[in-house]
């Protein structure tokens, strides 16, 4: 009961979300990065390379998010899906080159019935990823805190993908990833032995965004 009044408080603030006021922040944006530009930044000197890696945790997460709106999230460890999940983003990027990135994980990406690969990034798995674990990362080392950010990045397009199921003409506003991430890690904060990603489905589910 205590859990669900912080989750109520940390989300009642989100229950008509519209866009805020544009960030001074770059953030990153499936809707304005291209397949070609993932596919170009796959090359081991490309100058694109750091954008194409935050742009396959962006696709995890908002893969995971659709498959959780529509009950058939699993994950596993096996490193065939991995490989799979990354061929297939690879080869429907090329045959799309112009397509954004949001759209192709919309439109094609999600219809594929897959496992989730357990890790979403080289440091970042949602599996077991606890609230205690993100607070203190986000207070810890670079290399904790970075991974604290991917976690959020994922969360955040998580909700994109959650809300994508029934609102395939909704884009989540970048702006708001501040004010949604931030009502995860309110309970978070509060609530040391959740799992991350729980947060995020709930909030998911809660916050109305138009």
């Amino acid at each position: 009961m205590r859990f669900l009044k912080t989750l109520a408080a940390a989300v009642a603030g989100l229950a008509m979300l519209a866009a805020p006021a544009m960030s001074a922040d770059v953030e990153f944006t499936g809707s304005k990065f291209t397949c070609l530009e993932y596919t170009n930044g796959l090359g081991e000197n490309s100058s694109g390379k750091l954008q194409s890696v935050i742009a396959r945790v962006w696709i995890h997460g908002y893969l995971a998010g659709y498959n959780k709106a529509s009950q058939k999230l699993t994950f596993t460890d096996d490193a065939a899906a991995e490989a799979a999940l990354d061929n297939n983003l690879l080869q429907t990027c090329r045959e799309w080159a112009s397509r954004d990135i949001l759209g192709v994980s919309l439109e094609l990406m999600a219809k594929v019935e897959r496992q989730m690969p357990n890790k979403a990034g080289a440091d970042f798995s949602p599996v077991g990823y606890t609230c205690e674990q993100h607070t203190k990362a986000k207070a810890g080392a670079a290399a904790d805190a970075n991974r604290a950010d991917i976690a959020e990045l994922w969360a955040f397009a998580f909700i994109q993908g959650y809300k994508n199921l029934n609102q395939p003409d909704l884009e989540v506003p970048v702006e708001s990833k501040n004010q949604l991430v931030g009502a995860i890690n309110n309970v978070c904060n509060k609530n040391a032995g959740l799992q991350y990603m729980d947060i995020a489905a709930l909030v998911s589910e809660k916050v109305k965004l138009q």
